[in-house]
C-alpha cells in the first residue's frame, strides 16, 4: 500500500470554514499546528487515519509489544514547523518577530520508560546536583525543578531529554561497553527533536552532558562530533559571546547567568577535546577582557542576585569568584598554552618569557582554587584539573624540547607535587572506611582521567631521559591511580592501554 494512501484527501474544517488551503498534514495541517487550533478532517477520513506513533530508531527494540505487520503502512514522521526563514533570512526573522514553535507531542513510550514518573524525576535531579553538578554547574537548579514538580505531572520533550542526559551522565560502568540503553536512547531522541525542528537550551544541556559522557568513556569518534554539534548548537541559539542577537533574551537574571554557564562549557569541551587530537582546530572563540564570568555558583543555584558580575582579567580579589568561574579563567589560560606550545616562534626569548607568565599565572590560580575548596584531595584534582592539565602541557612542552627553556621548566616541573596529591587521595579513599572506592570517585570530573594521562606521560619521558627510579615509580603509581578511575570513566582504561604501547616503545 502506497505511503500516502492515509493522507487526507479533504481540507480539514478548520481551514475549509476559513476558506484557507490546507496541506492536509497529520496530525494537524500547518495552519492548525502554527495557531494552536483544533484540526478536525471529514468523517470519512478518520475512519481511515491510523494515529501516528512518534518514530525513534530504538523504538524496534525498546517499545514494540508486537510484531509489526511487513503489509502496515509506516506511520506519518512528526511535523517540522521550525521557520526556515531563520536561517534564509535573518533579518525578516527579527523583524517579523517570528516564532520557533514547540513541538506539542507525545512523549515516546521507550523514553518515558527509561525516566519514569515525577519520582523518579526528583531522584535522578538529587543524584545529578550532588555529583556531576559539583564540576559542571550549568542547570539551574531553580529552572529544572520548577518544571519537574509541575503539579500535572507533565513534561516538555525538552527536559525529558535533559533527564535522560543527567541520568546518563552519573552511569557508574557495570560493564565494558558504555553504549548502554540510556545511551543509545538519548542519542536517539536526540536527533529525533532535532528533525521535528526542536530548538532550546535544555537540549544543548542535554547535548553538553552526552558529549562529557561519551568524553569519559572514550566514545569516539561521537565525542568528537557530539562537542562540535554544541559549538554549532550554541551559535544558532546566540548565546556564544560575539553573538549579534541571541533568539531569546534570557528572561531573569539566573536565565541569563545560565546561558553564560552553557556557552562556557562548549569552551571548555573544545578546549580539552583539543589536548590529544591537535589535528582539529578550535571551534570558539577566545574569551576577551569583556567576557563575563559565570556568577558565585552557591547564589546561582539559591537565585540571589550577587551584588556585580567579574569579567576575565579583572583586577579585583580573585578569591570572590566561585568555582565555576575559577574554571572558566584556566579554560582561558589552557587556551593560550594549547597556542603557546604550538607557536612557530617556540624556544625564543619572547617566547620563553610568555611561558614564564603562563606559568606564574596558572600557579596562581591554583592556589586560589584550593584555597576556596575544600581540603579532601578528590575535591582539589576535581577543582584544580583545568589549571593541571594546563601546566603539564605547558611544563612538558618546554622541559622535553632541548631549548634554553628547558632546565628551567624541568626543575619546576609540576609531576612531582600532582603524583604525590594522587597518592594521597589514593590513601584517603582506601583508608577512610566509609566507602568503596567505586563510590568514592563517583563525583570525579572526567578531567581527571586526562591529567592523569599527562602525568603518566611526563613521567615516561622523565624516567628515559633522567635514567632515574624516581619518575618511573611515579609512573606506576598513576597507572594504579588510572585503574582505579577505570571504575568510573572508562577512558581510563584507554589510556592505560596507550600507556603500554609507550612503555614498549620507550624501551626500545
Amino acid at each position: 500500500m502506497s505511503p500516502l494512501s492515509h493522507q487526507p484527501t479533504l481540507a480539514c474544517e478548520t481551514c475549509k470554514s476559513r476558506k484557507r488551503k490546507c496541506d492536509k498534514a497529520l496530525p494537524k495541517c500547518s495552519l492548525c499546528a502554527s495557531k494552536g487550533l483544533s484540526c478536525r478532517y471529514p468523517a470519512v477520513e478518520r475512519r481511515t487515519h491510523h494515529e501516528p506513533q512518534y518514530p525513534s530508531p530504538q523504538s524496534s527494540s525498546s517499545s514494540i509489544v508486537s510484531p509489526r505487520n511487513p503489509a502496515a503502512t509506516p506511520s506519518a514522521p512528526p511535523p517540522n514547523n521550525f521557520p526556515p526563514v531563520f536561517y534564509l533570512d535573518w533579518k525578516i526573522f527579527q523583524g517579523c518577530q517570528v516564532e520557533i514553535p514547540k513541538p506539542i507531542l507525545p512523549l515516546p513510550p521507550n523514553i518515558s520508560t527509561l525516566i519514569g514518573n515525577a519520582e523518579t524525576w526528583e531522584g535522578i535531579a538529587t543524584e545529578y546536583f550532588s555529583t556531576t553538578h559539583t564540576w559542571m554547574p550549568i542547570i539551574s537548579k531553580k529552572n529544572l525543578y520548577e518544571h519537574i514538580r509541575n503539579p500535572l505531572g507533565q513534561i516538555r520533550l525538552d527536559y525529558a531529554l535533559l533527564l535522560l542526559a543527567m541520568d546518563l551522565i552519573c552511569w557508574v560502568p557495570d560493564r565494558d561497553d558504555p553504549r548502554t540503553p540510556t545511551y543509545l536512547a538519548a542519542k536517539s531522541f536526540y536527533l529525533d527533536l532535532e528533525i521535528q525542528g526542536f530548538v532550546s537550551l535544555q537540549i544543548l544541556q542535554a547535548e553538553i552532558l552526552i558529549a562529557l559522557f561519551e568524553l569519559g568513556h572514550a566514545v569516539y569518534p561521537s565525542a568528537t562530533v557530539s562537542i562540535e554539534a554544541c559549538v554549532r548548537y550554541g551559535c544558532a541559539l546566540g548565546i556564544n559571546w560575539d553573538a549579534k542577537f541571541p533568539v531569546k533574551r534570557p528572561f531573569n537574571w539566573v536565565d541569563g547567568d545560565e546561558h553564560n554557564r552553557v556557552w562556557w562549557a562548549v569552551v571548555i569541551l573544545d578546549r580539552i577535546s583539543r589536548i590529544g587530537f591537535p589535528c582539529r582546530e578550535l571551534l570558539t572563540e577566545d574569551p576577551t577582557p569583556e567576557t563575563i564570568l559565570p556568577s558565585d555558583d552557591k547564589a546561582w543555584d539559591e537565585g540571589v542576585m550577587p551584588p556585580k558580575c567579574f569579567k576575565v582579567l579583572h583586577q579585583d580579589n580573585p578569591k570572590k569568584l566561585g568555582q565555576f568561574a575559577l574554571k572558566a579563567e584556566a579554560t582561558r589560560l589552557l587556551g593560550q598554552v594549547i597556542r603557546h606550545v604550538e607557536a612557530p616562534s617556540f624556544g625564543g626569548s619572547f617566547h620563553a618569557e610568555e611561558g614564564r607568565l603562563l606559568d606564574g599565572a596558572l600557579r596562581a590560580l591554583v592556589t586560589v582554587t584550593q584555597f576556596e575548596g575544600q581540603n579532601h584531595s578528590l575535591d582539589v584534582m576535581n577543582q584544580t584539573a583545568m589549571c593541571s592539565i594546563a601546566l603539564i602541557l605547558l611544563h612538558e612542552a618546554h622541559a622535553s624540547s632541548n631549548s634554553g627553556t628547558s632546565e628551567y621548566f624541568e626543575r619546576i616541573h609540576r609531576t612531582k607535587h600532582l603524583t604525590t596529591l594522587v597518592q594521597n587521595s589514593a590513601e584517603e579513599m582506601t583508608t577512610g572506611g566509609e566507602a568503596p572506592i567505586r563510590s568514592c570517585v563517583k563525583a570525579a570530573s572526567p578531567f581527571i582521567t586526562i591529567f592523569l594521562y599527562q602525568i603518566a606521560t611526563a613521567n615516561l619521558r622523565r624516567s628515559r631521559d633522567q635514567k632515574v627510579d624516581g619518575p618511573y615509580e611515579d609512573f606506576v603509581v598513576i597507572k594504579a591511580a588510572l585503574r582505579v578511575f577505570d571504575e568510573r570513566w572508562r577512558a581510563s582504561g584507554a589510556y592505560l592501554k596507550i600507556l603500554e604501547a609507550r612503555e614498549v616503545l620507550s624501551a626500545c
